[in-house]
């Protein structure tokens, strides 16, 4: 392959590696991904090293190295998407296009509309009003977990629509999710405010960030293990500080 495909390979590589991370794979699906593509294409001498923020590539061919380095910054967990990445890397693989046949193929992945902000609403509401159910609430304690679901969603997009950073996120979306519970339990409704918070909080639990980090430390990958291990961490402290600070607040002022 001449000096040009080898670059562009590269790219497309990189950039395959950049969407998988993005919406959520793991550590070894990402490398695996790459170096079956590039073996797909000839390429035996090949080391992939990614990280969840970065990703480091480097081919060898006969005459030169080629490697690149592309940092992640924002990651949206889409299964569908991932799906999507999944089935692409499978068919690169196969059919071994043209990079610039491949690469068309990723952008119009890349492009497709994400789910309608109606469905996204109904699903973050859906899950907290569920989880309320599951952990033992009545009916009117998932009825106020559906609207703090809601509250989340656009708490978690306003945020990321500004840039802000993943600990302040968290504190805000489990301040506001705590606001409608404490309320109504100040005005003296008759509902189970655990129960609510319960269910509404699993919106935010890093539940796949868990579970790539234990399939990371099977694999050997111990240093994305600890970079994951601080990310959940983070995440748990934010949403202990995040509900501690309105419970804390509430207690004083009305004895809830």
């Amino acid at each position: 392959m001449e000096a040009m495909d080898t670059e562009q390979l590269l790219d497309f590589c990189c950039e395959m590696g950049r969407e998988l991370l993005r919406n959520g794979a793991e550590i070894y699906r990402v490398e695996d991904s790459v170096d079956r593509i590039l073996a797909a294409y000839g390429y035996q001498e090949v080391e992939v090293f990614a990280i969840p923020s970065c990703i480091i590539l480097n081919i060898r061919d006969e005459t030169r190295n080629y490697a690149k380095a592309v940092r992640i910054r924002a990651v949206a967990n889409n299964m569908d998407k991932l799906d999507r990445l999944n089935g692409l890397c499978r068919q690169v693989c196969q059919e071994k296009p043209e990079v610039e046949v491949a690469f068309a193929r990723l952008q119009a992945i890349e492009e497709a509309p994400a789910y309608p902000p109606w469905a996204v609403s109904l699903a973050y509401g859906s899950t907290a009003l569920f989880f309320t159910l599951f952990w033992g609430g009545h009916f009117l304690d998932a009825l106020i977990a559906f609207a703090c679901g809601l509250m989340v969603k656009s708490t978690v997009g306003y945020m990321r629509r500004v840039n802000a950073n993943v600990f302040f996120t968290y504190v805000c979306a489990s301040m506001l999710l705590m606001l409608p519970p404490v309320a109504l339990a100040a005005l003296g409704a008759g509902i189970h405010t655990d129960m609510v918070v319960i269910g509404a909080i699993m919106l935010l639990v890093p539940g796949l960030a868990i579970t790539n980090m234990m399939r990371d430390v099977i694999t050997g990958d111990f240093l994305t293990a600890l970079t994951r291990f601080a990310e959940v961490m983070i995440v748990a402290m934010a949403i202990a500080i995040g509900i501690a600070i309105p419970y804390g607040i509430a207690r004083v002022w009305f004895g809830i």
